[in-house]
């Protein structure tokens, strides 16, 4: 693991830690970092069920025109 010193916004933070339910800074950040890795794990599932070759997503423009 790496200390690292960072600027956080403070609205951001409170935000997220009211959602996740969280009450110190790293905490919060963990659990930021879980849902973010959940939500793509979910989205190459829902990708493959549908069919969709993943590898047509690893070209970062296309992906972003896919996605909107």
């Amino acid at each position: 693991m790496t200390k690292r010193l960072i600027d956080v916004d403070d609205a951001k933070l409170g935000a997220v830690r009211d959602l996740l339910g969280t009450t110190t800074l790293k905490a919060t950040v963990d659990a930021a970092f879980d849902e973010v890795l959940a939500l793509e794990e979910r989205r190459r599932m829902l990708l493959t069920e549908r069919g969709v070759d993943l590898a047509e997503f690893t070209d970062p423009e296309e992906r972003q025109a896919a996605w909107g």
